[in-house]
């Protein structure tokens, strides 16, 4: 697992979490109708921007996913499940990848190689805790 590095660590951001949370599910469904994709037109599951597979850092992935300020009726091993169910790689490949321009698509792959990494980590984790 990579660790954060000062070269790696995303801008702060004023925006409230929510208008964040909100954004990141709007923008699945605007890529639903999306011809073409590029990485920064993924709704990566992080508070800032993202520019690079490098900035998917687990513990940015889960202070978005495990934020307080959304998704308040779910549990932390539901919405880690439900985003695993979106970010598995079998099924964003057959969904998503074929809208991503070529030149994108290995560091788009790799960015979901490190989200689903990411999420099935803090999965463990959370069966860990509850014991």
């Amino acid at each position: 697992m990579r660790k954060a590095s000062i070269n790696h660590l995303p801008p702060v951001t004023d925006r409230p979490v929510l208008e964040i949370w909100n954004a990141y599910e709007n923008q699945w469904e605007v890529m639903a109708t999306a011809t073409k994709l590029r990485f920064r037109s993924i709704p990566w599951p992080m508070l800032t921007p993202v520019s690079s597979p490098d900035m998917l850092l687990p513990i940015y992935i889960a202070a978005f996913i495990l934020n307080p300020q959304h998704s308040q009726g779910k549990s932390r091993k539901d919405r880690l499940r439900e985003a695993l169910l979106r970010w598995h790689p079998d099924r964003f490949e057959a969904k998503w990848l074929k809208k991503v321009v070529e030149e994108e698509r290995d560091s788009v792959q790799e960015g979901v190689g490190c989200v689903v990494r990411a999420l099935n980590d803090l999965l463990s984790a959370e069966g860990t805790f509850a014991a």
